[in-house]
């Protein structure tokens, strides 16, 4: 017991006959019992066991308490219970409050081991939620809901015709549509007002986001009801982990938390990102947005607009760390879910530009253990080279680097599968500091070392790069000199190709180029998210809307300069949309959109639909159109050899699928026929109430109701209806002259 004035021991020895008065001493240093216990927690969650393995335990709990603070082996009480085992509970006193809170807030739901997890909380918690009413004195068990079944939130992959979505967003409706090819879509939901800015959806088709001026709100099922409200106030942007478990939220203005606000907390208050975990709508941790480099006003005392950088914090593969970067300074990892710094410390990388982290999880040769890997370029600094590097996580060994020289800038391009990163290293001249030519360094991560390839065959700036998902060849558009600001009149472009040269074994050839276009415009590349197919196209130009649509594994006969290498290209179609603004694949990799958007223009707003050849299938124009989006598809549950069989007897899929389309069209043309009938019927239905009403006037005039009701007859027609001839009118346009006139 805590010690206080209350126990002390009476003294009788004292001859003063006046009572003495220690009401001044008790004001000063009387102990009250809540603040003397609010350096002590509870862990529960504890494993049971008897009383040798107890002080084992407590050595091994003792680690993770001094974590968040300071305490020793004397300073933890685990009873035991009748049966000489440990209740799973322990008291634990810390040396200040402050670590006491912090360790209910970092440790608890911490995993101990596979079979338990640690609940921490304040000892005087017991008490006020006592006051409080929340602790009855007499347990009663919890009261359990019925069972409702819940909405299955990926009803759309059910489809029996495996169709897929599409959400579109027009003036002020937000609607998502089934697609039937050639045919108009079909309407599955329409809301206006839906949202106030745009719309996303989750990387797996699972949720749509709307965006509000209250928060952010996550929709999905078959009835579209909200799943989740995200009360970030007037959020800007979101980014979602990469398989949906976490978000985050960003807004411009920094927050202003409520003291009643149920969700947020004053640590959110002046903040501008939240991390959130999507299961409980509940935010994980907060953070300010980092100031800018550069200079924040003009020649002209003009405040300068810098473009923040999105998204500010990138999630590993399997979303157990996020991470940020402090520009030229260092990058900050955080575990999750708890969203603690890994090794409570950042690492300081000097002069870091950028980081990207491996879109899968690398499997490097001979490394058995588990980690992640990102890639990060820091540009020359002094005398000291720029210098690529690869890092391991959550080792922090680096585990590649390579200097390079005269850099201007670089961007870090992973393949989706994590098998190269290419770092595209625009080059310049020592004197000029002119941009001339670029260098693509491909780091081979699933190598033995991690080889670096240089592909330096490149003449000019590459002004965009593209791997192909889930393969190792790769597009590219180069400019003699890229262009610093978007202009009306792009410059001059060429389209190239590259693709491995065929090699023996498993191993990959070394890169080689296969094909050069040329002349154009272009300055997009959009892969299929299958492969093979690919889209170059020109996009946000008043000048070009070419879209050009190429095959990398065409059937037909391959060049023999061509013999040697992976691929064999070929050219299928042309499309031209005039006014695109953006260009996307829907996941199967079937059909590619075309948009134009009014918040880039406000001309021929609208969409076309091609299929994967280029064949356009619709196309539809409307007043303040803003946006279409595919729904994506979750990764197949299909194993390998299950994909390589429906690979191999595709064929005869297709002839089914062939049926059911030619089944859909006869119902369509039936359908497209009793439409006719029908207005054919209501047409002669209206002749014949219309004739009725003719005669109707007639007898009330006087006239013969017998006679011609249509109008009076000519005598040209009485003759012809009398002998039963016909008069045919025909008109022959016969050309006099045709004259060549060339103007100047």
């Amino acid at each position: 017991m805590s010690p206080s004035f209350d126990n002390l021991v009476e003294d009788h020895g004292s001859d003063s006959e006046e009572e003495l008065d220690f009401s001044d001493l008790r004001e000063n240093y009387d102990v009250r019992m809540e603040e003397g216990l609010d350096t002590f927690v509870i862990i529960d969650g504890l494993p049971k066991v008897p009383q040798e393995s107890k002080q084992k335990l407590v050595k091994f709990l003792l680690k993770k308490l001094n974590s968040v603070g300071k305490t020793k082996e004397d300073a933890i009480f685990m009873p035991l219970g009748e049966n000489n085992l440990s209740e799973g509970f322990a008291f634990v006193e810390y040396a200040t409050p402050q670590q006491a809170i912090e360790a209910t807030k970092k440790l608890h739901g911490t995993p101990l081991d596979r079979r338990h997890t640690l609940a921490v909380n304040k000892l005087t918690d017991i008490d006020r939620y006592g006051r409080e009413g929340r602790v009855d004195d007499e347990y009663h068990p919890p009261k359990l809901d019925d069972f409702t079944e819940r909405e299955h939130l990926r009803w759309w992959l059910g489809d029996p015709n495996s169709r897929d979505q599409f959400v579109m967003h027009r003036n002020e409706s937000v609607a998502v549509y089934w697609n039937k090819k050639k045919d108009n879509p079909e309407n599955v939901v329409d809301r206006l007002g839906w949202t106030e800015t745009f719309v996303q959806w989750s990387p797996l088709g699972t949720y749509l986001t709307t965006m509000h001026a209250r928060g952010v709100q996550l929709w999905g099922g078959p009835n579209w009801h909200r799943i989740h409200r995200i009360p970030h106030p007037v959020c800007n942007l979101i980014d979602f982990s990469p398989g949906e478990k976490y978000l985050t939220t960003w807004s411009f203005k920094p927050i202003e938390v409520q003291e009643d606000d149920p969700v947020l907390s004053m640590d959110e208050d002046g903040k501008n990102y939240i991390i959130w975990d999507v299961a409980t709508g509940k935010p994980l941790r907060s953070f300010q947005t980092h100031d800018l480099p550069g200079p924040t006003e003009d020649e002209n005392g003009q405040p300068i607009k810098k473009k923040i950088p999105w998204p500010a914090f990138k999630w590993s593969a399997d979303e157990k760390y996020v991470a940020r970067m402090l520009d030229g300074q260092s990058i900050s990892i955080y575990e999750l879910p708890k969203m603690v710094l890994l090794d409570k410390t950042s690492i300081k990388i000097e002069g870091i530009r950028d980081f990207e982290w491996a879109p899968a999880t690398p499997q490097r040769e001979g490394i058995k253990s588990y980690e992640q890997l990102f890639c990060f370029w820091t540009p020359e600094i002094g005398s000291n080279p720029a210098k690529v590097g690869l890092m391991s996580v959550p080792s922090k060994e680096i585990v590649r680097t390579r200097n390079l020289f005269s850099v201007t800038d670089a961007k870090l391009h992973w393949q989706s599968q994590a098998s190269y990163v290419c770092v595209k290293v625009d080059r310049h001249s020592s004197k000029s500091k002119k941009s001339m030519a670029t260098n693509l360094e491909i780091f081979r991560v699933k190598e033995k070392g991690v080889p670096v390839e240089v592909v330096d065959s490149i003449k000019d700036t590459v002004i965009n790069f593209a791997w192909e998902p889930k393969g190792d060849r790769f597009v590219l558009i180069t400019a003699a000199e890229a262009p610093l600001v978007q202009t009306a009149v792009p410059p001059k472009t060429a389209v190239s190709f590259f693709c491995p040269e065929k090699s023996k074994g498993t191993s990959v050839g070394n890169f080689k180029h296969i094909r050069t276009i040329d002349r154009k415009n272009s300055n997009t590349i959009h892969w299929s998210p299958k492969g093979r197919f690919v889209v170059v196209a020109t996009v946000l130009s008043q000048q070009s809307s070419d879209l050009d649509f190429w095959d990398l594994d065409y059937e037909g006969e391959k060049p023999e300069a061509e013999k040697d290498l992976t691929a064999n290209l070929q050219h299928m179609n042309t499309a031209d949309h005039y006014g695109v603004t953006e260009i996307e694949w829907d996941s199967t990799g079937r059909y590619v959109t075309s948009v134009a958007s009014v918040w880039k223009h406000a001309m021929e707003n609208g969409y076309h639909l091609y299929d994967f050849k280029g064949d356009l299938l619709r196309e539809e124009h409307m007043d303040k159109f803003k946006q279409l989006a595919w729904r994506p598809r979750p990764v197949t549950m299909l194993s390998r050899d299950e994909q390589k069989q429906i690979r191999k007897n595709l064929r005869e899929y297709s002839k089914d699928f062939d049926e059911q389309d030619r089944i859909e069209e006869d119902k369509e043309r039936g359908a497209v026929v009793e439409e006719r009938r029908r207005l054919l019927s209501e047409w002669l239905a209206w002749r014949e109430r219309e004739k009725e009403d003719l005669a109707e006037d007639r007898r009330e005039l006087g006239l013969d109701v017998d006679g011609d009701m249509d109008g009076e007859m000519t005598g040209e027609e009485r003759k012809v209806e009398e002998g039963g001839a016909k008069v045919v009118e025909e008109i022959v346009e016969e050309v006099l002259d045709e004259t060549d006139e060339v103007v100047a």
